[in-house]
């Protein structure tokens, strides 16, 4: 059985992981600045149901920040362990 890890390639997803996620809450935050002189005007109950979608919005988008975030520090955690097993057993051979 062989096991090949291209240590390079798997940084590069853990930072475009978090690029992404950099620029989907960037898009979020630009679309809230963008519907804000909207909303600060808007009365009665849709804009009351709006904000309680608002709320669930920002909830959701918060936790899948947590999840990403998750993922991306395992992703760096893995390949930083196989790196050092592999530097190990690099050196055990090389006596």
């Amino acid at each position: 059985m062989t096991i090949k890890y291209n240590f390079g390639q798997i940084e590069a997803l853990r930072a475009d992981l978090a690029s992404s996620t950099a620029a989907m809450n960037s898009n979020l935050a630009d679309l809230k600045s963008f519907l804000a002189p909207l909303v600060s005007d808007w009365t009665g109950g849709a804009a009351e149901a709006y904000q309680v979608q608002q709320r669930r919005w920002d909830e959701a988008a918060q936790g899948l920040n947590q999840v990403l975030e998750s993922i991306g520090r395992a992703v760096g955690t893995g390949n930083e362990q196989m790196a050092d097993a592999e530097r190990a057993a690099m050196n055990q051979w090389a006596g």
